[in-house]
């Protein structure tokens, strides 16, 4: 080894994670990673950063998951903690979002965790759960609506969120979440949250069947489509009928003309 220790050993051992200890007194130094292999040296201070791409996805499961209570205690601030349990005792999920709401102090309110709060405050409240494949299927839902969102801006996640869980019949849970309040905004999503589950378009089997009524099949008889039930069709059987009377005593007349000749 090229440097020596401090003590003028050269003999190291090497440990391959970016550290070699002194033979004689002990004293580590940084090193190779991996110095067969000519790693790079250890710095104590460096660090990767990761990037993280931004999904819709990514931002409705973080909403899902604060309504099934999946979170701990410290994504919460104490000084919300603090004042929550300086005014407390609480009766239910509104009394804890009145009072969030009178505290213009605190930066993070944290109303995207008013069910992890009342089962924490309110223990007499029976809270209700979302299981696992319930959760998969919010997941599966909202991947349908964020297909068809493909300009313009989306819908409110908070929105979102109280719709599918009222499309999974799941209202126990909308009790203790957060919702916004504009009924303008509430209708505007539900339009468009229902042209996506529920289009409003013309059923092709109604129009099947008005046209096969109207029209006809294609290789009936004049006699068929005039023995139909509705009156237009009623109309067309009478001419016909007609026609067929007047055929019939024009040829009479014919042969009588005929036989008169004779």
């Amino acid at each position: 080894m090229e440097n020596p220790c401090v003590c003028g050993s050269t003999f190291f051992e090497e440990t391959g994670y970016g550290l070699a200890f002194c033979l004689r007194c002990g004293i580590a130094k940084p090193w190779l990673l991996n110095d067969a292999g000519g790693g790079t040296s250890y710095t104590s201070m460096e660090r990767i950063c990761g990037y993280q791409s931004y999904t819709r996805l990514k931002r409705f499961k973080k909403y899902l998951c604060r309504a099934m209570r999946q979170q701990s205690s410290c994504t919460i601030p104490p000084l919300t903690w603090d004042y929550l349990l300086a005014h407390g005792p609480y009766i239910g999920p509104k009394h804890i979002q009145h009072t969030l709401k009178r505290a213009r102090h605190l930066k993070r309110k944290c109303y995207d965790s008013l069910p992890f709060l009342t089962s924490a405050l309110c223990p007499h409240i029976r809270m209700p759960e979302l299981n696992e494949h319930e959760k998969e299927r919010a997941l599966l839902m909202f991947g349908t609506i964020d297909r068809a969102f493909r300009e313009g801006p989306f819908v409110s996640y908070l929105y979102c969120l109280e719709y599918i869980l009222m499309r999974m019949g799941r209202g126990d849970v909308c009790e203790f979440i957060n919702r916004i309040q504009c009924s303008k905004r509430r209708a505007a999503y539900k339009v468009k949250l229902d042209n996506i589950f529920c289009p409003t378009g013309p059923d092709i089997t109604s129009l099947l069947v008005t046209r096969t009524h109207v029209s006809g099949p294609a290789n009936a008889s004049p006699e068929r489509c005039g023995s139909s039930t509705t009156p237009s069709g009623a109309a067309s059987g009478k001419s016909a009928a007609r026609a067929r009377t007047r055929r019939q005593q024009c040829s009479l007349d014919q042969s009588s003309g005929a036989s008169s000749a004779r």
